[in-house]
């Protein structure tokens, strides 16, 4: 019967352990998801035991008192399991609460692996950690094993304090933190619970800091500008006080409206508002973002510019432009009629700017210069005149533009094949209406004909004052002249048996002065050549004259050879100093004159044409010599 009863009551005993050992293992494996239907078994179990126990003591069997203290040790041992769990949830989810809304960034970090289980909102934006339902995900440029090596240092602490630490980010920059940690157990393991915050700045760095916003805001107090910032959510963090004076009472008419701000992180608006003296002003709004530390955006600055008077001065711009534009039509007709007026035209016409540079020209007019049309347009007249002839346009341009008259004048030109022609020459004032330039309309035209007519009534004068006493071009005494003192001299000196000395003087390549500079610039330089002459004799008795052409002849009475040296002399120094310019001379840049002196004491059995045969022959020595010098002869040195 003992045995029986054993069998009977040991089946439930066994049972109701089992029960409780498979709900106690499923409760570990599962978690608090099982909780309730745990506490069911266990809040059931002891009334199966009651009804066993009696049973077993009853039996008295050592075995079964062994068998109910196992399970009461693992009721004991359930039972606290499911205490310790609901304190663990419990303490989490309070912890999770607190840690939320705190302003700093919270992670908790497992120890053994550096698994991040949790981070708040502030970690998440300052590390740029990820959420992922219920995950957290570190940021590509961190990793698990980065924070395993952080915080190996401290393993056997529960806590430390204040621990520089750079964290790198994935745009390889580094965040600088400063990290307090405390151990901790969650969710069954152990964690630490750590607290990051940026480095901040000591007492005097953080007066330094005031003292930069003051001055920050003291300068844009002082911008005429209205500028203002924004966060990203919009909302309005600061302004100048140019802003504040013209959007007091509405700013919220001030702040732009939500804008594209684009790939290059900056955009403009233009919008008509009222300033407040009630006028009606055009802004121009530039919005730029504003970029953290960290390389994100975190708010926006504004500066509005007031663009009323631009805006007027480009509309002002635009009317001048079409009116410019009518009058480049105009001006465009009256070039084509100008340039049809050119081509027609068969004498030259030119027009220059008042530095000498051709802007217009017809075909004749660039031919005379020996340059077709196109590449004579931009070059200046410096580069195409002969210096002389420059000189001397100068002086009739200076005329025109700054007194706005007409000049009137000829010009001798001989073109490539040799051929030489006379232009009557009118220069005119002009006025450019595009940019109020002043210049020069040259008109030629041809007057060779003319001129052949009037050079052949000329050498028919010539040949009438040839009977007079006075050259009518030098002004001086001409050939008859000379040969009626000559012959009056003679006889008085053959009664006084004084010596009479003659020069004859001719010009140095005469001729090809003439032929380069034009015979009107050859008669002005007979003319000046005479004054110079005329200027060395000092006696009454002296007598200059035109023998013939470009020759000069000095007739001095009672004058011996030496007197007439130091004459001759006298006469290459005046003419040196005069500095009469001739370029095209083989010995020297300026007029020279070749002298022939020769002196006789005139006797009876001799004719005054013996004196004219040794200064010629004189003359004739000084040019074979090399021309500008002096040769004398002599009754003795002839004979």
């Amino acid at each position: 019967m003992h045995t029986s009863c054993q069998e009977r009551f040991c089946s439930p005993l066994l049972l109701t352990l089992l029960t409780l050992l498979a709900r106690y293992g499923e409760l570990l494996l599962r978690g608090g998801a099982r909780c309730l239907v745990f506490l069911g078994a266990v809040l059931f179990a002891p009334a199966t035991l009651a009804s066993t126990a009696s049973q077993w003591f009853h039996v008295g069997t050592p075995a079964l008192l062994l068998s109910l203290l196992i399970l009461l040790l693992a009721i004991g041992g359930g039972l606290l399991s499911v205490l310790l769990h609901h304190l663990d949830v419990g303490s989490f989810r309070r912890l999770h609460h607190q840690l939320t809304v705190m302003p700093i960034a919270v992670a908790i970090v497992r120890k053994k692996d550096g698994h991040l289980v949790y981070g708040n909102k502030a970690c998440r934006q300052l590390l740029g950690v990820r959420k992922l339902n219920e995950r957290y995900l570190y940021p590509d440029g961190l990793s698990s094993k980065m924070l395993c090596d952080f915080l190996r240092p401290f393993a056997g602490l529960k806590t430390f304090k204040d621990v520089d630490e750079a964290l790198p980010q994935n745009n390889g920059k580094v965040i600088p933190l400063v990290v307090s940690g405390l151990s901790i157990r969650c969710q069954w393991q152990s964690c630490w619970l750590l607290f990051m915050d940026p480095p901040r700045a000591s007492h005097g760095e953080q007066v330094k800091l005031e003292k930069e916003q003051r001055i920050f805001q003291q300068v844009l107090n002082s911008l005429s500008e209205l500028v203002y910032f924004q966060d990203k959510s919009g909302k309005l963090i600061g302004t100048n006080k140019a802003f504040d004076r013209f959007w007091r009472g509405r700013i919220e008419e001030g702040i732009a409206g939500e804008q594209d701000i684009g790939s290059l992180g900056n955009s403009a608006a233009h919008t008509w508002t009222t300033a407040p003296d009630g006028s009606s002003r055009l802004m121009e709004t530039n919005c730029n973002l504003l970029i953290g530390d960290t390389g994100e955006a975190i708010g926006t600055l504004s500066i509005s510019h007031d663009v009323t008077d631009w805006h007027e001065m480009q509309e002002v711009l635009k009317s001048e432009i079409e009116k410019r534009e009518v009058t480049e039509q105009e001006l465009a007709q009256r070039n084509t009629l100008l340039d049809t007026i050119l081509s027609a035209s068969r004498d030259p016409i030119a027009l220059y700017n008042e530095h000498g540079v051709y802007v217009g020209c017809n075909e004749p007019f660039a031919r005379s210069l020996g340059y077709t049309q196109q590449a004579l347009l931009g070059k200046s007249s410096a580069d195409v005149l002969d210096p002389d002839k420059l000189e001397l346009f100068r002086q009739t341009d200076q005329q025109v533009i700054q007194q706005g008259i007409s000049v009137k004048l000829d010009d001798y030109v001989i073109l490539e094949d040799g051929t030489p022609i006379w232009y009557e020459v009118l220069k005119s004032p002009y006025r450019d209406p595009t940019d109020d330039t002043t210049g020069v309309l040259m008109m030629a035209r041809d007057v060779t004909e003319r001129k052949m007519a009037e050079q052949q009534l000329a050498d028919a004068i010539m040949e009438l004052q040839e009977l007079s006493f006075v050259d009518s071009l030098t002004k001086v005494a001409n050939r008859r002249s000379f040969d009626e003192q000559l012959r009056k001299m003679w006889y008085s000196h053959i009664r006084e048996q004084h010596p009479l000395t003659l020069i004859l003087c001719d010009i140095d390549y005469f001729k090809a002065f003439n032929d380069n500079y034009g015979h009107q610039q050859g008669d002005l330089a007979l003319r000046e050549v005479a004054k110079v002459l005329r200027s060395v004799v000092k006696r009454e008795t002296d007598e200059v004259a035109r023998y013939g052409g470009e020759e000069f002849a000095f007739l001095l009475p009672n004058t011996d050879l030496e007197g007439g040296q130091v004459v001759a002399a006298e006469i290459h120094r005046a003419l040196a100093d005069k500095g009469l310019t001739h370029r095209y001379s083989d010995i020297a840049s300026t007029l020279t004159v070749s002298l022939g002196v020769a002196t006789l004491i005139p006797k009876p059995s001799q004719d005054y044409g013996k004196l004219v045969e040794l200064a010629d022959v004189a003359l004739y020595r000084a040019k074979a010599a090399g021309r500008n010098c002096t040769m004398t002869m002599s009754e003795r040195k002839a004979g």
